[in-house]
């Protein structure tokens, strides 16, 4: 059986969770990324082929896209959030119903995995960013069980993934809430884990980490910190734009094949919700921002907004034009590009030292000795008063 093209794939498993035959399993490739192999029990059914987002791509849902400013009324779920905290109000939603929540989580070793959460309790391991493509296991299968059950389903994840699940349900379910996220790419898991060593060797010794936060928010939200707590009470942070997997992450040195061009960017999409950063609040809307985080809310259906009216109590919003929201969110409209050095790091990252090959492929600007125009104006006048001394 065919499956889509290798630089194509996006690694979501819809065809392995179609396939009658149990054909296809998942397999990291030699990046890290998993990719379906089929096996010599293979039908040719073309299932697989049916479920494929990229293959049988969505019609947007109906009625249109509104954009809103977004934050949490509650300042600790927002200070547990990467941005306003929405996804945690949607989330709880759900549970009172006696629904389900499926999102990413850490698992063993702190590798990135999809799960299911039933309780609030366990809805915190799903809160905040994780940068590494999670590991969606047999989510696909287990949340048509659920919905065919009759229960209410939340199903987040990046944009591909959650075309995946929609592609293999194959219809709509009136109990399913389809929540995707303004996605920048997908890290190689394999890049994850060579630097959850790398960082072990230099910050503790070797210990294990306890805790690994991505999107610390103990510097503010805008230049939030990467954090790493390890056994023995060693630690690591330092701000984003420090760190050499974010910087890395954000400089597209370790995503995907696919997502340097991303079928699913844009704003009409299949899903209900788009959640992500509001970037350039603090521009935008000034009396909004307090500075702990905001979210940028992309309503997409009627179910979605019917279900925003319900929550809108529990937060502070304010619509806001489509434009504009999306003005310092370039990720939800455009691929990641990309950089020159990737093929240079994917060979060399497991060998060398991580921060040294970073700062290699991916230096940082030099300061300018070149007089800004406001300094050169602040000397002119200076100049002026002195009397052209």
């Amino acid at each position: 059986m065919t499956l889509c093209d290798r630089e194509r794939c996006t690694g979501c498993g819809a065809c392995a969770a179609s396939c009658p035959q149990n054909s296809i399993t998942m397999v990291p490739d030699e990046e890290g990324f998993l990719r379906p192999s089929v096996v010599e029990t293979c039908i040719e059914c073309g299932s697989c082929r049916d479920a494929c987002p990229v293959l049988q791509p969505g019609a947007p849902a109906e009625g249109g896209t509104t954009a809103y400013a977004a934050a949490n009324q509650d300042r600790a779920a927002r200070l547990a959030s990467s941005s306003g905290g929405i996804f945690s109000l949607l989330a709880r939603w759900v549970l009172t119903q006696g629904g389900s929540v499926f999102g990413a989580a850490y698992g063993r070793d702190f590798a990135v995995i999809h799960r299911r959460a039933s309780s609030l309790e366990e809805l915190e391991a799903l809160r905040k960013a994780k940068y590494a493509q999670s590991d969606l296991g047999g989510c696909f299968r287990q949340v048509k069980e659920l919905l065919e059950g009759g229960e209410q389903v939340l199903f987040t994840g990046t944009p591909c993934q959650t075309e995946g699940l929609r592609t293999f349900l194959g219809r709509p379910y009136d109990g399913l809430l389809l929540v995707d996220t303004i996605c920048h790419g997908a890290p190689s898991p394999r890049v994850w884990q060579r630097y959850i060593s790398y960082r072990r060797e230099q910050d503790a010794g070797g210990a294990q980490p306890v805790a690994i936060d991505l999107r610390s928010k103990e510097t503010g939200w805008p230049g939030y910190s990467i954090r790493f707590d390890y056994e023995g009470g060693a630690s690591y942070s330092v701000r984003n734009g420090q760190d050499p997997y974010l910087r890395c992450f954000v400089g597209d040195l370790c995503l995907r094949p696919s997502c340097y061009r991303c079928p699913f960017k844009g704003i009409e999409r299949p899903c209900d919700f788009t959640l992500g950063d509001y970037w350039g609040i603090w521009d935008q809307l000034p009396g909004f921002d307090d500075g702990m985080g905001s979210s940028l809310v992309l309503i997409h259906s009627d179910k979605a907004r019917r279900l925003w009216e319900q929550i809108q109590p529990q937060m502070t919003c304010r619509e806001v034009l489509l434009p504009q929201a999306l003005r310092e969110n370039p990720s939800a409209l455009r691929s990641s590009a990309l950089p020159a050095g990737r093929e240079a790091f994917m060979d060399r990252y497991e060998e060398e030292d991580f921060q040294a090959l970073v700062d290699e492929l991916l230096p940082r600007p030099q300061p300018s000795n070149k007089p800004s125009l406001l300094q050169r104006g602040l000397g002119k006048i200076k100049r002026s008063l002195l009397g052209g001394r």
